[in-house]
């Protein structure tokens, strides 16, 4: 199923495998700082000058419906990430190769459309790449809008930090009145979830497992799409109630994400929440 739990559970915190069965320390944090870490692309011509200040930031770009660009980041940082798409993206990945002053990967599928079977298995796709740039010392700093086009999505900005192991899972809003957990580390943070949710005045109209590590409660009422006053307070409420569940339960919101394009000029595509362990 390619749970990040699995993957964290076997994973060591201090060093990483070099694939000869010896252990070798993760780089540093002024490995990341040096700015010769950051060679430009020569596939797109000559080199330019160097960067005027060290590169403590980067990014990860969704593009169009299936790329997944690193920009900004060492071009060792790119078999972590490699790894850890094709781990979890079964359909698999088109292409790779270098783009521009980065590098990319077009994927078989639609992850960014956020429909049907896909929706969920982007989240999972997303979790796992943010929990392979932390554990080579790349946390997720914010995500914002970069791009006035009409289907365009959110920018995922890093930072540079010493190495460490953070479990990722994910919280979305679906529709107008869904709200899903997705890989959550374990039953306690599910059930606080659960607990955080059914909050909800108006009451829960169905709820259960969604698949495999996917839980999904249907509320009762349109709270995603609503005009009446007492709605749209009692779910931002719900917001502060599941963002105070899970810090209880030691996760913090690390970003709100819009990863998928919605659809067109109605723009119904909502944030996707991310969540790390506190370390």
């Amino acid at each position: 199923m390619g749970r990040l739990s699995d993957i964290i559970s076997t994973s060591s915190t201090n060093t990483h495998n070099n694939g000869n069965g010896h252990h070798q320390p993760p780089p540093n944090y002024q490995d990341h700082s040096k700015t010769d870490q950051y060679p430009h692309s020569t596939s797109q011509g000559p080199a330019g000058p160097p960067p005027p200040f060290p590169r403590y930031f980067a990014c990860l770009h969704l593009g169009r419906t299936d790329r997944i660009r690193l920009i900004g980041l060492p071009q060792d940082c790119i078999p972590a990430v490699d790894e850890a798409i094709k781990r979890v993206w079964y359909p698999g990945v088109q292409t790779q190769g270098p783009y521009i002053s980065g590098w990319e990967w077009k994927v078989s599928g639609n992850p960014w459309r956020g429909q049907g079977i896909e929706a969920i298995a982007a989240r999972r796709l997303l979790s796992h790449i943010l929990h392979a740039l932390s554990a080579i010392g790349w946390d997720l700093h914010m995500s914002c809008d970069l791009s006035k086009k009409e289907w365009d999505k959110d920018t995922l900005f890093l930072h540079s930090v010493p190495p460490r192991q953070r479990y990722y899972f994910s919280i979305s809003f679906n529709e107008s009145d869904k709200v899903r957990i997705i890989d959550p580390p374990d039953m306690i943070v599910q059930d606080a979830f659960v607990r955080a949710v059914q909050t909800w005045p108006a009451g829960i109209q169905k709820q259960g497992e969604k698949e495999s590590g996917c839980y999904q409660l249907k509320l009762r009422g349109t709270p995603w799409w609503t005009s009446d006053g007492a709605e749209v307070v009692h779910s931002r409420l719900l917001g502060c109630t599941i963002l105070s569940a899970m810090e209880s339960v030691g996760f913090e919101l690390v970003s709100s994400v819009d990863m998928s394009m919605g659809n067109g000029d109605r723009q119904m595509d909502l944030d996707t929440w991310f969540f790390a362990s506190k370390v």
